[in-house]
């Protein structure tokens, strides 16, 4: 009975190298080359595409907002922090999904409002402006629309569709009795919302970018 354990272990041990050298049960990652792959597709909610060049504002977004904290954590070196593993996950992943679910978000939203033929006001529209105003200082700062590959008209594009999405997040929850922040995207109750919609990720393009290494350098 030993002997026989002994040579199920073995085998297990066997068969186990022949897959990882095969590359068998692993998912191989490719990097993206940003500003060359804007046109593939990273997600899909109910028939309409977020393509590379969809989610470069929330690329950039968001790698701005880890960067402050980055520099808070160590000013003359701030890469330690992109390379950090915190609580919840690795800096960099944990930045790439909080990006994608913003942009499922906003998508989402900006859908249910143009259904309901939802307008901006001249001030929603000049908030927005500056809104990109501000957006667009930072990142030129950085380089950020080159490294993207992405206009400065496209990037306003999408800042606007947030502007109607936020509008009608607004509008929503105040039609289902809920505080605005009950469907910000981190929120169970939007959470459940989006669990009804007809939505998928494609991790082969989407993981394959790296933040922190678009408009930053790390």
């Amino acid at each position: 009975m030993k002997t026989r354990n002994v040579v199920t272990i073995i085998l297990i041990v066997v068969l186990a190298y022949l897959l990882l050298r095969n590359g068998i049960g692993t998912r191989r990652i490719e990097p993206v080359d940003y500003p060359q792959s804007l046109d593939r597709v990273a997600a899909v909610i109910n028939g309409d595409k977020l393509t590379l060049r969809d989610l470069a504002f929330y690329v950039a977004y968001e790698e701005s907002q880890v960067q402050e904290k980055a520099v808070v954590y160590d000013k003359e070196h701030p890469e330690k922090y992109w390379n950090m593993h915190l609580q919840n996950g690795f800096t960099r992943v944990l930045a790439r999904n909080a990006a994608m679910q913003m942009a499922l978000h906003d998508m989402l939203f900006y859908q249910m409002a143009q259904e309901e033929g939802i307008t901006l006001t001249a001030e929603e529209q000049h908030q927005k402006e500056e809104a990109f105003a501000d957006f667009w200082e930072d990142l030129s700062e950085r380089d950020g629309q080159k490294k993207l590959g992405v206009s400065k008209e496209e990037l306003e594009e999408t800042v606007e569709k947030i502007t109607y999405a936020q509008k009608y997040q607004a509008i929503y929850a105040e039609l289902h009795n809920k505080e605005y922040k009950n469907y910000d995207f981190t929120a169970k109750t939007y959470k459940k919302l989006l669990e009804k919609q007809d939505y998928k990720i494609y991790e082969k393009v989407w993981s394959g970018v790296s933040f922190g290494s678009v408009t930053l350098p790390y």
